[in-house]
């Protein structure tokens, strides 16, 4: 009896057992696509983080205090290179008293700068007029660390052309440098000579 019933329904087992397997390779299939999209998503986030981490070189953070005629004075973060206009913009722009004849709007500013805008009808008196000249040629003296080249770094006295070898590669193994004094952290040079270079370099 139980033969004859099989072969009666033989197709329909066989067919059932077919469309089973096939469903069954489907979903195996359609589960090792699914999990090697998000081995491959995963990868890609931390490709894209790790290159988000990484510091654009020569585009480093430095801090100025701005005073005067100006719609929000205080301290701001602006980037290496920006200019007067740009650290301007961040204090809220000139003020309806601001007298911007007396400013050099396309002068590059410096780390711990002190920007004062004066108002109209008062002159800058020789003490403010004498800082802000000497942040600029101050800067313009000074070697920054994180952003000169290798001919940049021989022109300082005792840095020659292993050692901006050196300070290059410290840079580009550990990122900017953050104070002056890591410069002991690069090899060949100690504390002796970070202290006859203070006054020659910057961060």
């Amino acid at each position: 009896m139980k033969k004859e019933i099989f072969e009666k329904y033989r197709w329909f087992f066989i067919m059932g057992l077919t469309i089973l397997i096939i469903l069954g390779g489907g979903i195996y299939w359609w589960g090792a696509q699914n999990k090697q999209k998000r081995v491959e998503d995963v990868f890609l986030q931390e490709s894209t983080s790790e290159s988000t981490i990484e510091p654009t070189n020569g585009s480093y953070t430095l801090l100025v205090d701005i005073k005067g005629a100006v719609n929000s004075p205080g301290v701001y973060k602006i980037q290496d290179g920006d200019r007067m206009q740009d650290a301007i913009q961040l204090a809220g722009g000139l003020s309806k008293e601001a007298d911007d004849r007396q400013i050099n709007l396309s002068e590059k500013v410096a780390d711990q700068q002190l920007i004062y805008i004066p108002k109209k009808g008062e002159k800058l008196t020789e003490q403010s007029q004498g800082q802000q000249q000497n942040n600029s040629e101050q800067t313009s003296e000074k070697v920054n660390l994180n952003t000169a080249d290798k001919t940049q770094l021989q022109t300082l006295s005792g840095i020659g052309e292993k050692k901006a070898e050196e300070i290059i590669n410290y840079r580009e193994e550990n990122g900017r440098f953050k104070t002056i004094n890591d410069l002991t952290k690069v090899t060949g040079i100690g504390e002796k000579t970070v202290e006859k270079l203070k006054n020659s370099i910057t961060i």
